[in-house]
């Protein structure tokens, strides 16, 4: 492998937001940062991976609120200064389309914020699923939008470096070919990748979301707009598995008395068709194709623009020290295979990270599972998985091998 992505924690650097530097942090960075490019990697950064400090959610409820746009500024500032002549991949938010949604529509993510009489949804100690998630989301991509902004004023030119987002992605495919199904696959996607991508691109949020969310939505001043428009130099895309989509009016039939932002794009989903699942496994599910179908649709609605797969893997439940992990590599050989055919029709991609590089205690499963390629134990010994092997021997060969003889 010859790249290496990591994070930066803004809780080690600023510990109550915006206030001292700590210098210990800005230290350990740099120590980690030097020992990357010693092994001759190129490193990607990101900024935020779904933390902040405590505080800022203590003090004025994190992104809830303009504030955190002006602190994040702060903190992103501050790494461009310390490590940008070092750093020349900046990604600034990692799934902040996932974040939103799940930590403002469910008790599933921190903060834990949600309308609480959801109950596919948990019980929540306050929220408003309706409204919560897209201020959070609003205030996320212009904090973004800033974060770019001083970048490319103050550092970029003589940094040479270059600035984008990590977005999550699922792939919904449409149920059936009626016009109903195929409208609300769209409406699926527009919810969670346009959400973001489109006021990227075009400075707004979607059409759809426009129609179906009305004043619950946020508005752009022009201001705003004209900063978002273009405020990427590439585009992260995490992408792992699927769902079927199709019509359904949660308002109609189940809620008629709130909303939430999972309930408004009307679009139902689920892992079968007729019974057959949409792919293997039990967690999530393994559907090679949409990796190429994912780029097809960024090459055709995003004018192809250059994109990363900044993370694809396959987690394994209760794996314990199991090191024959013969599901992640028919994981990774298929998905590889389809993101190949995807580069040869024409998609744009500068590169893939696999998920991941050690085992890591997973946001709400903890070690449950398990998505490295190398076995951590308790004692934090690491140990190579077959497929770690099988990585090793494709990359040494140039090519994405099929055959498991050498494993």
């Amino acid at each position: 492998m010859n790249a290496y992505r990591m994070s930066i924690a803004w809780s080690r650097i600023y510990p109550d937001g915006s206030g001292k530097v700590n210098e210990l942090a800005i230290a350990h960075y740099n120590d980690v940062i030097n020992d990357v490019l010693d092994k001759g990697l190129e490193l990607f950064v990101t900024l935020w991976t779904q933390d902040h400090p405590h505080y800022v959610d203590q003090a004025y409820l994190g992104p809830l609120n303009a504030t955190f746009v002006e602190d994040f500024a702060i903190y992103a500032n501050t790494c461009f200064a310390a490590f940008g002549d070092r750093v020349k991949n900046w990604i600034t938010f990692d799934e902040p389309n996932d974040y939103a949604g799940l930590g403002f529509a469910t008790s599933q993510n921190p903060p834990g914020r949600c309308t609480s009489n959801i109950e596919i949804y948990g019980t929540c100690w306050e929220g408003n699923s309706g409204t919560e998630p897209y201020i959070a989301g609003h205030n996320l991509l212009l904090a973004h939008a800033e974060a770019v902004s001083i970048y490319r004023r103050d550092y970029q030119e003589s940094q040479n470096g270059a600035i984008g987002i990590a977005l999550w992605h699922r792939w919904f495919e449409p149920l059936t070919n009626t016009s109903a199904d195929l409208a609300a696959a769209q409406r699926a996607t527009d919810f969670l990748l346009g959400w973001f991508l489109d006021p990227i691109f075009s400075g707004d949020y979607p059409l759809s979301m426009r129609e179906y969310v009305g004043k619950r939505l946020p508005e752009f001043t022009l201001e705003q707009s004209a900063k978002l428009n273009g405020s990427i130099d590439f585009l992260g895309l995490n992408v792992v598995t699927a769902f079927y989509a199709y019509e359904y009016d949660f308002y109609q039939k189940d809620y008629p008395d709130v909303t939430s932002y999972y309930l408004d794009p009307k679009a139902g989903t689920t892992g079968e068709k007729d019974g057959v699942p949409i792919g293997v496994g039990t967690h999530d599910y393994a559907v090679p194709w949409i990796i190429r179908k994912t780029l097809e649709y960024i090459k055709y609605k995003y004018d192809n623009f250059p994109t990363y797969i900044t993370q694809t893997g396959w987690g394994i439940e209760d794996e314990d020290d199991n090191l024959d992990d013969d599901s992640r590599v028919d994981f990774f050989m298929t998905y590889y295979e389809q993101l190949l055919r995807a580069i040869e029709e024409g998609a744009n991609v500068k590169g893939v990270f696999a998920w991941s590089l050690l085992d890591g205690f997973e946001f709400n499963l903890g070690l449950k599972v398990r998505l490295g390629i190398h076995y951590v134990d308790s004692d934090f010994n690491r140990y190579a998985r077959k497929s770690a092997k099988w990585f090793k021997a494709m990359l040494s060969d140039s090519t994405t091998s099929s055959s498991r003889s050498y494993l």
